[in-house]
């Protein structure tokens, strides 16, 4: 029979229309720290927050900061040093003792006479006719600038009008001497050591006279030798 003959269809499924879903493009949103706050479309992933990169110092090495302490340091040892040349050579508002000092007039040292000048640290020594013969080549009259501090030690050296002794020089005794207190050093009157542990004769400043003014520059020592009576001084 016909119907026997055609087969069972199964039920047709009901076709459903399937529609695109546009997705909203992410939002840019300032963040708060200065990053951005990048937001998803609708059914999108969760806020994410993008910071901005952090600088970083360079590597400095240990061996570059040893050479940078220790060119530093030359630097500053090589001009302390030219410092002090050029102050030496080039001294610049240099008062009191170290400079040249007026210690006096020359009518104010009578022949014979001795002045013990503290600002100069300078014992003036005006020769007689004696203390020249006994300081041969000086001069009567004639003026030497004496350093007061003992060749030693560093003692100051008081004159003694009181002591005696026999100068080993021409075997006369006199009284008359320096006397440094502090080890028996003893000079004569031009400073030319004859007795004591004293290397050498007093020490001298360079000494002018001019229009009957002395001054005493104070900072050139000259060493003292058997040569000081020799540069005494003549008033102009």
């Amino acid at each position: 029979m016909p119907d026997e003959d055609v087969e069972a269809q199964p039920p047709e499924t009901p076709k459903t229309e399937t529609k695109e879903r546009r997705v909203a493009p992410p939002v840019e949103k300032p963040a708060a720290s200065g990053g951005k706050v990048v937001a998803a479309g609708a059914g999108g992933p969760a806020v994410v927050v993008m910071q901005p990169p952090v600088p970083t110092m360079p590597a400095i090495s240990r061996r570059k900061v040893l050479l940078i302490g220790f060119w530093a340091g030359m630097g500053a040892m090589l001009m302390g040093i030219v410092s002090t040349i050029l102050t030496t050579l080039y001294p610049r508002g240099i008062t009191g003792f170290g400079s040249t000092i007026f210690v006096g007039t020359i009518d104010a040292l009578a022949p014979g006479t001795k002045l013990h000048n503290l600002d100069a640290k300078t014992w003036l020594v005006r020769f007689d006719d004696t203390q020249a013969k006994h300081n041969p080549p000086a001069q009567a009259g004639s003026v030497v600038a004496l350093y007061h501090k003992c060749p030693h030690l560093g003692c100051t050296v008081p004159w003694r009008p009181d002591f005696s002794r026999e100068d080993p020089r021409n075997s006369q005794t006199y009284a008359g001497w320096f006397l440094c207190p502090c080890h028996g050093s003893t000079y004569s009157d031009a400073g030319v050591r004859v007795f004591g542990p004293a290397p050498r004769s007093m020490d001298m400043f360079p000494l002018t006279i001019k229009d009957g003014k002395m001054t005493v520059n104070t900072g050139k020592v000259i060493t003292g030798s058997t040569d000081n009576p020799s540069r005494a001084v003549m008033p102009g």
